[in-house]
């Protein structure tokens, strides 16, 4: 990246605004990542060339915890076959070299679920409200994932401790945007429409985004064996949930926009790859007898 992007720019100059108390230049642009660029600027001095590789780290960071967490849960194959097409997938790669928030709301977004299913539920609440200061949309999809986790759980005091959390670091947010701003405001008057009709470019632009493990999702759909497994249900609501919400803009479309949904992808793909392995196995040994 020889120079950032017109976002990157702005993310800059915010940070600049944040260190020195003036008027910030797009008011509507998520924080944390300025907030965390003018920290490191108070150490090393401004310096845009320092600061390029925040976003690397958060999505590789990202790749490892999923790993960490699949593992848990699934064979080491399974979960280095999702993490490795999520980083390698080209729009995850080529967006992890600018200096724009969809790493750092990926890492939270995977923090939070990683989480929920290993019963820290009050940073699961911190996490969806730092994924709110990464990038205001994705709240969507970390509140998503945090109703299936309840439903799941059945654990109100938990619940509980997750909405305090994010209500705690949601409403500092806001605070503190609202204290610099004298308004709250999340995007652009143009970009936050939504309709009720979905408008299918991410489905038609699928295998260029996603390759062609976009034809295995279907197929983990189609077996009985996904639902018999309820750590599945997170990932299919996360999927269906994300491209509902994208979809459903009437105007602003991006690749970048399905970076945050990209591991459910993967993993429902795979998920299919391992149904059918199964499927194809089972039918063998009745056969054999």
């Amino acid at each position: 990246m020889q120079q950032p992007t017109h976002d990157g720019a702005v993310y800059l100059l915010n940070a600049k605004s944040w260190l020195e108390g003036t008027k910030l230049y797009e008011g509507f642009r998520p924080p944390l990542l300025s907030w965390l660029i003018s920290g490191i600027w108070i150490l090393t001095g401004e310096n845009w060339i320092i600061v390029k590789y925040i976003q690397a780290a958060f999505t590789i960071a990202s790749g490892i915890l999923l790993y960490i967490l699949i593992k848990h849960h699934k064979c080491a194959e399974f979960a280095f076959a999702v993490s490795a097409l999520t980083m390698l997938n080209t729009t995850v790669f080529a967006n992890s070299i600018q200096i724009l928030t969809e790493g750092m709301a990926l890492f939270f977004l995977v923090l939070s679920l990683y989480s929920f299913k290993r019963n820290h539920w009050f940073l699961a609440g911190a996490s969806i409200g730092l994924t709110f200061a990464s990038r205001y949309p994705i709240i969507v999809q970390a509140v998503a994932i945090f109703i299936v986790e309840s439903i799941l759980s059945r654990r109100p005091r938990s619940i509980v401790k997750t909405i305090l959390a994010a209500v705690l670091v949601i409403g500092l947010v806001v605070l503190i945007i609202y204290l610099k701003t004298n308004q709250f405001q999340t995007s652009l008057p143009g970009d936050s429409a939504m309709t009720i009709y979905l408008f299918p470019y991410y489905v038609v632009n699928s295998v260029d985004i996603w390759g062609y493990a976009t034809f295995l999702v279907p197929l983990s759909l189609l077996f009985k064996r996904t639902y018999a497994d309820k750590f599945n249900y997170t990932f299919i609501v996360w999927f269906f949930i994300s491209i509902i919400f994208w979809s459903a803009s009437p105007s602003n479309y991006q690749y970048r926009f399905t970076m945050q949904f990209t591991p459910a992808v993967y993993f429902l793909a795979i998920l299919g790859i391992e149904n059918l392995y199964y499927y194809i196995k089972n039918k063998n040994n009745t056969i054999r007898k």
